[in-house]
């Protein structure tokens, strides 16, 4: 196969474009873990918890994303 007159090899071709696949997943995934860090620590939205509890007044759990305790609020959100 020619590219603008240069033989260039179809495996090749296909090795260097699932480089750029692979390289561009890894970033994905660890821009959305860094997103998901951020959001737990500076918006306080945080994930439903693996194990819940009640304390006699309010659900409680620990986020399984950033390991902090968490409350559940009246409409089921927590915080």
């Amino acid at each position: 196969m020619y590219i603008n007159g240069i033989a260039v090899n179809v495996v090749d071709v296909a090795l260097v474009l699932f480089g750029i696949c692979v390289v561009i997943l890894l970033g994905c995934a660890l821009l959305n873990r860094h997103l998901s860090v951020w959001f737990c620590d500076k918006m306080g939205w945080h994930l439903p918890p693996i194990a819940q509890g009640f304390d006699g007044c309010s659900f409680t759990g620990k986020c399984p994303r950033c390991e902090k305790d968490v409350l559940q609020d009246s409409q089921g959100n927590w915080f």
